[in-house]
């Protein structure tokens, strides 16, 4: 039990160990405000106060929260239809039966008047001549004795999830209120909820047949009815085998989607930008797009939206929830297509598109899109403040933080804070020691991707980045950056100690500092820079790389052949 209270993060509710929500902070969920901690004093009179500083466990888990939102839902439910019971009672059977309060129920002290009072004969109620308080005569009350409760439902409109239901029917189930149907079909005055679910029933009406079978050719007015009409008539033994192929499937539905296949499927064209969409659905929400229509507005930030599920989407950056997590990797997403698209990229490896100039391959097409803009040099996105232009939108989405000063990206170990997550994980390895790529030549490994690629040049003896004034050639971008200053005589940095222009500022302080951190493994000599190991390292290997080419001599050093050239020419003068 000491191990479990030793860790942060416990869910006061359950006490599972993880990274929860906080008890006492403010969440919103589907428009509605939460704190959990209120919610549980209000629903089971439970009062969960803060750990001392030793304890630093206040939170709930995602499993508890829509518990304790179903008992929330399920309290209102009983104390608005016990408070609706109460009335019906006063006004139709007995007079000064008190009603209960919002959160505790009164109990009559007498249970032997409570008896007496719930067994009086209805015939004994009914000649009674007295009023009650609304002014009906029980008589009156009762002239019809199928009144059901719902009737009340326009004097009183309590919160209540479930219909109120027919105490004098026996039978009488109670049934979840009802969607507003304000949608009305012309032909049958039918009515329905959604104007999508109209679409549909309209076609009942049109002599347009356009579903059709495959298989024996008859059209349908509905999808259902087509579906229907092959697991009727075309099941063999319980399966649906395709007439054009023989595969053999389980549903009727799975049948006749792949039946499309075999002869393609009408799309539907938006007549804006010619995208195509399979459903009519797809064209009528992608046509927002155009008419720049959006009805969904959060309540929190007044931010509107062309889509309900884009402003759930957009519910989750205010409130940092990231309910889809990946099995492989442990990376949270607050979108399950933002899950599925991490998914397929980065752990299935497949990447079936293909640049058609240098044949690099892609898992998508957007991928593959902003790639391409390589070859052709478009930059569409261009940054509002300092105008620079980018191939993609997440990158200039990215580079607006260094105008907001927004860092979203917070190490665990020392609180720094990183506006791009790819130095935000490559920092944190400096604390973990994770080097997950490693060469396969040498097997050195590194922490990021990057600094493998550019060792393996190492091995290939690749150098792209070529210097323009003397040809030089680099095998990193840093390194061209470094000698070019050679040329422009710029030394950017400036020693606190001395006062001296650096060009490299981390080598020269080790002459102040007296730090020799590389080591020959023959003579144990110490070195302050890589480079001068380097250069000694030739004294016992006998080395000599840079060659004279008037006499074939060879030398150790660059600086050693410059000098040797010298004399050649004072002789050739």
């Amino acid at each position: 039990m000491s191990e479990l209270f030793s860790n942060s993060g416990i869910c006061r509710c359950c006490h599972a160990r993880g990274t929860f929500k906080s008890l006492n902070q403010l969440y919103i969920y589907e428009g509605r405000q939460e704190v959990y901690a209120n919610m549980l004093q209000q629903t089971y009179n439970i009062e969960i106060k803060p750990a001392p500083a030793t304890l630093d466990g206040y939170s709930i888990c995602d499993s508890c929260i829509p518990r304790l939102r179903d008992a929330e839902q399920f309290r209102h439910q009983v104390v608005s239809c016990e408070q609706l019971f109460h009335q019906y009672y006063n006004i139709h059977l007995h007079r000064g039966f008190e009603p209960p309060d919002r959160e505790v129920k009164q109990e009559i002290e007498d249970p032997d008047e409570q008896k007496k009072g719930l067994n009086l004969s209805l015939d004994q109620e009914r000649s009674d001549p007295k009023f009650d308080e609304a002014g009906l005569s029980h008589s009156d009350a009762f002239e019809d004795d199928d009144q059901p409760l719902s009737s009340l439902q326009n004097e009183y409109k309590p919160n209540e999830v479930w219909e109120p239901f027919n105490y004098n029917d026996t039978k009488a189930k109670p049934t979840r209120r009802k969607n507003s149907k304000k949608f009305s079909c012309e032909v049958c005055q039918k009515k329905f909820s959604y104007s999508g679910s109209l679409e549909v029933h309209m076609r009942t009406h049109s002599a347009d047949k356009t579903y059709l079978c495959h298989i024996c050719n008859s059209r349908y007015t509905l999808n259902k009815e087509l579906i229907k009409h092959i697991n009727a008539s075309h099941s063999i033994n319980g399966e649906f085998r395709c007439t054009y192929c023989s595969k053999g499937f389980e549903k009727a539905r799975l049948l006749k989607n792949h039946l499309s296949t075999h002869f393609g499927q009408e799309k539907f064209k938006c007549s804006h930008c010619n995208k195509e969409f399979q459903r009519k659905k797809g064209l009528k929400e992608h046509m927002k797009i155009h008419t720049g229509e959006k009805n969904f507005t959060c309540t929190i930030c007044n931010k509107s939206f062309s889509h309900n599920q884009t402003l759930k989407s957009h519910i989750l950056t205010h409130t940092g929830e990231r309910p889809y997590v990946c099995d492989v990797c442990g990376r949270r997403f607050p979108q399950r297509t933002h899950l599925k698209r991490h998914i397929f990229i980065i752990h299935t490896g497949v990447k079936p598109h293909s640049c058609k100039v240098c044949n690099k391959r892609f898992s998508s097409k957007s991928y593959l899109s902003i790639h391409e803009r390589q070859h052709t040099g478009e930059r569409p996105y261009a940054c509002e403040v300092c105008k620079k232009d980018f191939t993609a939108y997440t990158t200039l989405k990215v580079h607006m933080r260094v105008h907001t000063g927004i860092k979203p990206y917070i190490c665990s170990f020392c609180d720094r804070q990183f506006a791009q997550m790819a130095s935000f994980k490559l920092h944190e390895r400096t604390h973990t020691g994770e080097r997950p790529f490693s060469c396969k030549v040498c097997k050195k490994a590194f922490s990021d991707n990057g600094y493998l690629k550019i060792h393996m040049r190492v091995h290939t003896g690749e150098k792209p980045f070529n210097c323009e004034v003397c040809k030089r050639s680099f095998r990193e971008t840093g390194q061209l950056k470094r000698h070019m200053r050679v040329h422009t005589g710029i030394k950017p940095y400036t020693c606190k100690v001395c006062n001296k222009q650096i060009g490299n500022l981390s080598k020269h302080m080790r002459v102040h500092s007296d730090e020799r951190p590389f080591n020959c493994n023959i003579c144990n000599k110490q070195f302050s820079i890589n480079g001068n190991l380097k250069l000694h390292m030739r004294i016992h290997t006998g080395e000599r790389p840079f060659s004279c080419d008037v006499c074939n001599s060879h030398f150790t050093q660059s600086s050693g052949l410059k000098r040797h050239r010298c004399a050649h020419i004072g002789k050739t003068e």
